[in-house]
């Protein structure tokens, strides 16, 4: 298959998820929107501080045999096989050891009501063994209408399932049933919608070669855990239950772009970037494209919300979520970096260099847990959103660093690449402040305030990239080309001027 066709079926790739995010978006947002006005900060700190646990654990449930499975060139039925027989395995075990330690968490958080909800989330493991081969040959053979597909069973199943819940008065508990039923029908679906299915002809011994590239990826990833949910640790410990739901809150909002947008990508990404593993100049340019084509979407997003801050919160969640405001406008900066790292880190992994990986996200782990413990010390809520803004973009240029030196991608111009999306993003918000301003001495609505606020940010950005950017316009139309739309219905203005 050559470098076109791969990079054709990466981008039709991510069209296919592309529409599948957007409609999972839109459900997942009402859905949240819904749930911040029926439960209370406090319960949105319990389930965070559950999952925080879960999502721990979890890394060991497949270690990391799913990227593997993606990244070796040829397979032999006997050792996938034999990492099927060795996840079941692993995930029956990791849910009997979670339940018996689910007490030491609500010891630690001096939270009780953690220990039944951690004890019942713990059947998600079994789950996550049964789906971890059939996920991986979706992503492999690039049938991403089949993860688009699963991503929408996932958020629907959650809706139908937390909502009434949390109508019917169980607060924090109706999250913890969303979730796994959420995790029981994606379980399902991968299992249906792949080509691979299990036989008796299965390998433990072949299979470890596999599982020994898959331990390295689940190191990495638990340092990188670490790293990302080490300030909600500090906070349950150091501040209160209520203070991570709305740090929390927080760090969802302002992910929102990066978990729908930069996640399409880097699953996609992730097969090209194996298949090209052998031609790195190709792979610069592949990252390069990538990069630029997230930022053209999630930086005007992320700097519009921190510009409509406070309207946008209380259209969004209400008044008694206005403590969010420090932390979410903080977590919208560092958004812009965290939104295109994750390609970088895909690309190590990719390459084979996970060892690099690792030490980067080691090293990031322990730097940002001491960042976060004397922030969060010194001044709360506040403390811990500056050192995400001063910390992150330090630890950012190690990992580029690195993926420079693997590449030979010149980190001048990886950032000269961004320019033209950050200049956008910059005149947008200049524009957005301004009527807001002007706005403001007419009506202090909240609703109206945020349209008027969004409506002037899509026209500036828009017509910025129309007439100063006119090369933005010949990507996206190479973009729409490749996903399958006919020239002819490209052939007019702007695309053609």
């Amino acid at each position: 298959m050559n470098t076109t066709t791969l990079q054709s079926k990466a981008t039709k790739g991510i069209a296919h998820l592309g529409i599948g995010g957007a409609i999972g978006k839109i459900i997942s947002l009402g859905t949240t929107l819904i749930l911040a006005r029926l439960l209370s900060p406090a319960d949105y700190g319990i389930m965070a501080l559950a999952m925080i646990v879960i999502g721990f654990v979890g890394f060991f449930n497949e270690i990391g045999i799913g990227s593997a499975i993606v990244q070796k060139v040829e397979l032999t039925v006997s050792e996938v096989n034999g990492c099927f027989v060795v996840a079941i395995l692993l995930g029956l075990v990791l849910c009997v050891a979670t339940v018996l330690a689910s007490y030491l968490a609500a010891i630690f958080f001096k939270t009780p009501q953690l220990q039944g909800m951690i004890a019942t989330l713990s059947v998600t493991f079994i789950f996550g063994s049964l789906n971890t081969v059939p996920l991986a040959f979706l992503r492999r053979e690039f049938q991403f209408k089949g993860i688009a597909a699963l991503n929408i069973i996932e958020v629907v199943t959650v809706t139908i399932v937390s909502l009434p819940l949390a109508i019917a008065g169980f607060g924090a508990w109706s999250m913890v049933w969303g979730f796994i039923a959420s995790s029981a029908a994606r379980t399902i679906g991968a299992y249906f919608l792949s080509s691979w299915r299990f036989n008796k002809n299965f390998n433990i011994h072949e299979a470890m070669t596999l599982i020994s590239y898959g331990l390295n990826i689940t190191l990495s990833r638990i340092f990188w855990y670490v790293y990302i949910n080490a300030d909600k640790v500090i906070i349950g410990k150091i501040l209160s239950v209520r203070a991570v739901g709305v740090y929390d809150m927080a760090m969802s909002l302002a992910a929102l772009p990066n978990s729908q947008i930069t996640s399409i990508v880097t699953n996609v990404a992730s097969p090209l970037f194996s298949k090209l593993q052998n031609d790195l100049p190709q792979i610069s340019l592949t990252i390069l494209k990538l990069t630029r084509g997230i930022a053209y979407i999630t930086y005007p997003i992320l700097i519009g919300m921190l510009v409509c801050s406070r309207e946008f919160i209380l259209v969004v969640l209400g008044e008694k979520w206005l403590d969010i405001l420090i932390p979410f406008g903080a977590l919208c900066l560092v958004g812009l970096l965290r939104s295109v790292d994750p390609l970088l880190s895909q690309l190590l992994i990719s390459t084979g260099h996970v060892a690099k990986l690792t030490a980067y996200t080691a090293m990031c782990s322990v730097a940002m847990a001491v960042a976060v413990f004397i922030g969060g010390t010194w001044d709360g809520l506040r403390g811990v959103s500056l050192v995400w803004v001063a910390v992150y973009p330090l630890l950012t240029l190690k990992l580029l660093h690195d993926v420079s030196k693997v590449t030979g991608l010149s980190m001048r111009i990886y950032y000269r690449n961004l320019g033209p999306v950050l200049i956008a993003t910059l005149v947008m918000s200049a524009v957005v402040a301004g009527v807001r301003e002007v706005a403001l001495l007419f009506t202090s609505f909240a609703p109206l305030l945020l349209s008027v606020e969004v409506l002037s940010g899509m026209l500036a950005y828009v017509g910025w990239m129309i007439f100063m950017n006119p090369q933005s316009l010949v990507e996206i139309r190479q973009v729409l080309l490749d996903v399958g739309v006919p020239q002819r219905r490209l052939d007019f203005w702007p695309f053609v001027r």
